[in-house]
């Protein structure tokens, strides 16, 4: 009987596994990179207006060292640090690994601008362009399921303004991937609020990634990841610039809110932090289980909105891999539950 207990409790933790590497997003990003919002080589800036400030949660540069910031701040910035060289390590390796994705279907894009929707399957697909994507005044909508990863490939520039794209039928931004060649440029500038979701990644000398709020309206954008390039970050108007959470599945976070990360990650200390954002005030649950299934750690949490951190004693946790799963009960009645997701314990 104990025995049974025991496959019955390692299946559970299996599917855990499983469920929580959902394709190309959980296979080519290491964890570390999973984490930054915004990374580039040589430098970043970030520019805010005035009583509207830009924050950006988790920032790094490798091997620049280089953060400039007006009226704008970064939660965490990594100058060089094993943090950030881990993190271009594993930007490189997702360049790589988004070139040629295992069963992707390859669907050519025949001009500069994108068609106005898409429906892809269930797996990978990959869109290429051989030349620039531009739009303006546009919005793009992209039909799937919950375990369909998209790939736009671009071998010169990507120059998006006042655009929207839209994921429809459960598409996660986690699973959304732009792999631009040169320049990449994205601008709200006018009333209307617009999303540009997913991962951002570009690889040529002297070719950066600029991302520019300075209308009335917001933008949620992605994660912008610029190899060999600079990045630059502008909110110069009344609309708030925030980021999506690529990591975290569908949803927008708060300016510095990083949605359902743990670190550190291995954690060496006694203390591992959660941290979370809350769309309105509430409730919240997380269980963490060890490699076999078993419950190892509860926390109970009543938060307000907002940036949160729920913390956990990793010292009296075994060395090892963690799985855990965050919910959250609002007092408005809605309920989130998150993907499962792991952490490592190394003492």
């Amino acid at each position: 009987m104990k025995s049974l207990r025991h496959i019955s409790r390692l299946f559970v933790a299996m599917m855990f596994v499983m469920g929580s590497v959902p394709g190309v997003s959980a296979q080519t990003m290491g964890s570390t990179l999973v984490s930054f919002n915004l990374l580039a080589n040589p430098a970043v800036t970030l520019t805010g207006f005035g009583a509207n400030p830009l924050v950006v949660n988790r920032v790094g540069t490798s091997p620049g060292i280089t953060l400039t910031t007006t009226d704008a701040s970064a939660t965490n910035y990594h100058a060089n640090d094993t943090t950030a060289v881990n993190g271009m390590a594993q930007g490189n390796a997702l360049w790589n690994d988004l070139l040629a994705p295992g069963g992707a279907a390859f669907v050519v894009l025949p001009a500069n601008t994108l068609d106005p929707a898409y429906l892809v399957g269930a797996g990978v697909t990959v869109f290429t362009r051989a030349g620039d994507i531009t739009e303006t005044n546009d919005t793009v909508t992209i039909t799937g399921t919950p375990t369909s990863i998209v790939i736009f490939h671009v071998d010169t520039a990507v120059s998006l303004t006042n655009f929207d794209v839209l994921l429809v039928g459960g598409i996660e931004p986690a699973n959304v991937y732009w792999r631009v060649t040169t320049a990449v440029d994205i601008t709200n500038d006018d009333a209307a609020t617009r999303s540009v979701p997913g991962t951002f990644i570009n690889n040529t000398a002297a070719q950066d990634i600029a991302i520019v709020c300075s209308g009335a309206g917001g933008l949620n954008v992605g994660r912008f990841v610029s190899l060999q390039g600079s990045v630059s970050v502008t909110q110069s108007g009344a609309g708030v610039l925030a980021m999506v959470i690529p990591a975290g599945g569908p949803g927008v976070s708060a300016p510095g809110c990083t949605d359902g990360l743990f670190y550190p990650s291995p954690a060496t200390g006694a203390v591992g932090t959660f941290s979370y954002c809350m769309a309105a005030a509430g409730d919240v649950k997380i269980r963490v289980y060890n490699a076999i299934g078993d419950l190892a750690v509860k926390v109970d949490d009543t938060k307000a909105a907002g940036a949160q951190t729920s913390t956990i004693n990793t010292a009296r946790l075994a060395p090892g891999v963690y799985l855990y799963i965050l919910e959250r009960a609002y007092n408005n009645g809605d309920k989130t539950r998150s993907k499962v997701k792991k952490f490592v314990v190394k003492h």
